[in-house]
C-alpha cells in the first residue's frame, strides 16, 4: 500500500512532464495566387499558370533546390500550395504562356504554424 502511495505521485509527474514537453508544431506552409487585373482593376485568377521558387545559384538547400527544379502549375483559382520543413523568405516567379508572355514575381516569408498568403500580379515580361 505504502508502495502505491509513493509510485502513483511518481508516475503522475513522469506522465505531466513527457505530456506537456510535446509540442507539436505545423510545417510552414505558403499559398500562392497568381492574377491578372483588368482594365477596369478587376482581379482575376489565371489557371494553368506556372510557379516556381527562384533559388539563387551557389544555395546549399538540397530541399529547396529539388523544388526549385519542378514547376507547379495553378489550379482554377490560380492557387498553388507550398509545404517546407524550415522558416525562410524564398524569391518566387510565374509565368504563363509560351515564351515571355506573361510573368510576375514575389515573395515567400515561411513561419511555424503559419500560412503566408500572396498575390502575384501578372504583366508584360521583362527581364526576370
Amino acid at each position: 500500500m505504502k508502495r502505491l502511495f509513493v509510485l502513483l505521485p511518481l508516475l503522475i509527474v513522469f506522465t505531466g512532464i513527457f505530456l506537456s514537453s510535446c509540442v507539436v508544431t505545423d510545417p510552414p506552409r505558403a499559398v500562392v495566387t497568381v492574377i491578372r487585373v483588368d482594365a477596369n482593376d478587376v482581379k482575376w485568377p489565371v489557371p494553368n499558370c506556372e510557379v516556381r521558387l527562384d533559388i539563387p545559384e551557389g544555395a546549399n538547400q538540397p530541399d529547396l533546390l529539388e523544388f526549385a527544379k519542378k514547376a507547379k502549375l495553378t489550379d482554377i483559382n490560380g492557387q498553388v500550395e507550398y509545404e517546407f520543413k524550415y522558416e525562410g523568405i524564398i524569391p518566387i516567379v510565374a509565368q504563363k504562356g509560351d515564351g515571355a508572355e506573361s510573368c510576375g514575381s514575389g515573395v515567400i516569408i515561411l513561419k511555424e504554424n503559419e500560412v503566408y498568403q500572396v498575390e502575384i500580379r501578372l504583366s508584360a515580361c521583362e527581364n526576370i
